[in-house]
């Protein structure tokens, strides 16, 4: 009996030791591989999308889907959160507002003008957005228009007097000398020309005749002068200032009213012009004035008989003339 008891004994020890033999061995034996995880279910893209709409239609949305999510992680995404329940997204046409579900989420959108083509595109990246958010590239920066250079500045060309001139105004001039003083009134005509500073011109008057006393005399005095020189322009935005300077010539005749043989005589008179004016730049037809002198070195004598020379025509002509300009391009 006492031998039984020893054989039980000597069998459990040996049991124990085996069973911590194969612990260690587990223990040091390397962790196995966990089972890999289940696949998220697949899904039909056709049925992902759906609901009763016309517009935006379920398969442009699709169309417009895929060119903002890979199409491999599309599926996926849409299959993990499906659970196996289709459609995934649901498009409700209401009109002028369609209303887009996707993976719980609900967003309406209006547009007045019923563009298909525009709501696809729109209800495609609030799928996107809703489903994968973090694979949803931004959208590119709208393209900024080129700003175009500013015009060059364009200074206009300086306008350029007239081709030519004709000034007709009313005239009153007086003549002073040692021998005779006399006041004349008359028209006086001129011609300027030229585009440039400094330019031709001419002028003629035609004065009335006028009765003056001469070393005692009573006359009868008629005087047509005539002169021809140049022109110095300087032309302003609304007036044209000018100086000229010419050679004069006079026809002079005179008659002696009082004598008991009256004659009439003619001379020839020469001087020297000049003038000083303004006229207005404004239109063809403007108004001028201006101030003139004439010099004559050496004044005709006038004769009448019996009496002989009697005296000197005057020796220095000052001049005023206002009136109207008219310019030729």
């Amino acid at each position: 009996m006492r031998e039984g008891l020893l054989r039980r004994a000597g069998l459990a020890a040996v049991a124990l030791v085996g069973l911590g033999v194969a612990s260690a061995r587990a223990a040091d034996a390397p962790a196995t591989a966990a089972p890999p995880a289940t696949a998220a279910p697949s899904i039909d893209p056709a049925s992902a999308i759906g609901g009763p709409s016309a517009c935006p239609r379920p398969d442009a949305v699709w169309a417009e889907l895929v060119t903002l999510v890979p199409h491999e992680r599309l599926e996926a995404r849409l299959g993990a959160v499906a659970g196996g329940q289709t459609p995934v997204v649901e498009i409700v046409d209401l009109g002028v507002r369609y209303r887009v579900l996707a993976a719980g989420q609900v967003r309406e959108y209006q547009d007045e003008s019923h563009d298909c083509a525009y709501r696809a595109r729109i209800a495609a990246v609030f799928v996107a957005l809703a489903l994968d958010p973090a694979e949803l590239a931004p959208p590119p920066p709208p393209p900024v228009a080129p700003v175009p250079p500013p015009p060059p500045v364009v200074t206009p060309p300086a306008e350029l007097p007239p081709a030519a001139r004709l000034d007709l105004g009313a005239t009153v001039l007086g003549g002073v000398g040692p021998d005779d003083r006399v006041g004349q009134l008359g028209l006086e005509l001129r011609w300027s020309g030229g585009h440039h500073a400094i330019g031709p011109e001419a002028g003629a008057m035609a004065l009335l005749p006028v009765d003056n006393t001469v070393g005692g005399v009573r006359l009868r005095q008629w005087r047509v002068p005539v002169d021809a020189g140049v022109r110095v322009r300087s032309a302003g935005p609304r007036v044209e200032r000018y100086g000229e300077l010419s050679v004069a010539a006079a026809l002079i005749s005179e008659r002696a009213l009082d004598l008991a043989n009256p004659r009439s005589q003619t001379a020839l008179e020469l001087g020297l012009r000049a003038a000083v004016g303004v006229h207005a730049t404004r239109g063809r037809l403007a108004p001028f004035a201006a101030l003139s002198a004439e010099l004559v070195p050496w004044p005709p004598s006038v004769f009448a008989l019996p009496a002989g020379t009697v005296g000197r025509t005057p020796l220095l002509w000052i001049g005023a003339t206002a009136g109207a300009s008219l310019s030729f391009l």
